[in-house]
């Protein structure tokens, strides 16, 4: 199935989502911020501990469903006497329904600033070899 790919969020976060507690990404990230934008209600996203430059082929994370999705700009100016400085971020927030484990069989596109898909399946059963 294909999927948005969103990458390098923590362990213990993926476990919160796992367990249903945890059901709302806030991404900051340049290239996940990329990804989400483009990720609309119902669409699929492969969420991992993987970093960007790590997303390769036999990656595991959690497949999951968009249920939400919120932009948000920040704004902060700092002042001093001589010295003024304005900042502005994006913040993609997904609400996500998690479905299943699983791994990436092949990255569709991995390009900055363009979203990060991927062919992903579902993983009932890790084999060892």
């Amino acid at each position: 199935m294909k999927c948005y790919v969103i990458s390098g969020i923590s362990r213990v976060v993926i476990q919160e989502i796992l367990r249903g507690n945890f059901r709302t990404l806030e991404l900051r990230n340049v290239i996940n911020v990329a990804t989400a934008i483009n990720a609309d209600v119902g669409d699929l996203i492969f969420i991992t501990s993987a970093k960007y430059v790590d997303l390769e082929r036999g990656v595991t994370g959690v497949i999951g469903e968009v249920e939400g999705k919120e932009l948000v700009s920040h704004s902060a100016i700092y002042a001093r006497n001589d010295y003024f400085e304005e900042f502005e971020s994006t913040v993609v927030r997904l609400k996500i329904k998690p479905r299943a484990l699983g791994r990436i069989t092949r990255i569709l596109r991995k390009d900055i600033l363009n979203p990060v898909e991927a062919e992903a399946v579902q993983v009932d059963h890790f084999s060892a070899r």
